[in-house]
């Protein structure tokens, strides 16, 4: 029996590999533990930083764009999760806070009308 060749092929932009490759760079960390952590093969980010160091790591025209594929773990993704639900809390945050604030003024309007009601029932 012989294997299945893959058909699809995930591409990298040139963001992310710049990024792996300056995470692997840094001197108290193992580049084995990088792709891991990316959730790429290790041969693929010594090639990336190869071609880092002769300047031949480009973009290309099949690049993915910006949606990584559900199977890797992106650099961004995380950060750009936890700020879209903060965003999503603060938005909500502030929608309770501007109910609260318009209940408050009614309360206010009241007790200012209550006042100069009773004001005026005093002086008759």
């Amino acid at each position: 029996m012989g294997q299945t060749k893959k058909r699809q092929y995930d591409r990298y932009t040139l963001d992310f590999k710049l990024q792996a490759v300056k995470l692997a760079n840094h001197p108290k960390v193992r580049a084995i533990d990088i792709a891991e952590s990316l959730g790429i093969h290790t041969v693929m980010l010594y090639r990336w930083q190869m071609e880092f160091r002769n300047g031949e790591l480009r973009a290309n025209k099949y690049m993915k764009d910006k949606t990584p594929s559900p199977k890797r773990r992106s650099i961004r993704s995380t950060s750009e999760t936890t700020t879209k639900d903060e965003l999503a809390k603060a938005n909500k945050k502030i929608k309770e806070l501007e109910r609260a604030l318009a209940n408050r003024t009614e309360e206010l309007d009241l007790l200012k009308k209550a006042e100069r009601f009773f004001a005026q029932k005093t002086k008759k």
